[in-house]
């Protein structure tokens, strides 16, 4: 982790504006291509969620800007960033589940089934992690998809953990889609930053 010098920071001058605004979040919905992690996570007897969370990760741990927070009065790029998943439990509430991101997918998945194992035994929304601001906040809507998402947040300058959430896969026109939302905060995350994120991650749903 490293604090950026705000006083040579191109972005200064953005990252003022923004946040003196309030309601500082933007967000965009699209779907990429996911046929190919799909079925080669049937074919390996993979968790596809897992599967698509870990490329998700991989994509978004490229992105120096989605891997900076506001931290009190600084700004910090963390080296490294982790998932927090709603979990879905049988009396139809959730819990947030914390799962720390490994490059080697077959660890992550082992850690994050224990994970979600514990949250599954658990009751309320599990938020013992909610303090770190090295994370991702990430949900799905498997039963629906979508082409428009709003986020719950607090409307506060200080909230710039991203939000990203996946809905249910569709066909169209011989490919297998997911709906992605994400939501960002404007101070950190311009929409460059955002479809780099993007086509990394479509690039990573396509390599077996």
């Amino acid at each position: 982790m490293h604090t950026i010098d705000l006083t040579t920071w191109k972005r200064r001058e953005h990252y003022q504006y923004f946040c003196g605004l309030a309601d500082p979040y933007w967000g965009i919905t699209t779907a990429l291509d996911c046929g190919k992690t799909y079925w080669n996570s049937k074919h390996k007897g993979q968790s596809f969620f897992l599967s698509y969370l870990h490329r998700s990760l991989q994509a978004l741990n490229q992105v120096e800007e989605l891997r900076m927070r506001i931290v009190g009065e600084e700004v910090v790029c963390y080296d490294r960033v982790h998932a927090s998943t709603t979990v879905m439990r049988p009396d139809e509430t959730f819990g947030c589940c914390f799962i720390e991101f490994v490059d080697d997918f077959a660890e992550f998945a082992r850690v994050a089934a224990a994970e979600i194992e514990k949250v599954m035994a658990t009751t309320g929304m599990c938020l013992e992690n909610d303090y770190r601001a090295d994370q991702v906040y990430y949900s799905s809507i498997p039963w629906h998809r979508f082409s428009g998402l709003t986020f719950a947040k607090a409307l506060n300058s200080s909230d710039s953990v991203p939000r990203i959430t996946f809905g249910r896969t569709y066909e169209d026109e011989g490919k297998l889609l997911l709906p992605v939302a994400i939501q960002v905060h404007h101070g950190l995350v311009d929409g460059l930053h955002v479809a780099r994120f993007l086509e990394a991650f479509q690039q990573r749903l396509a390599d077996l």
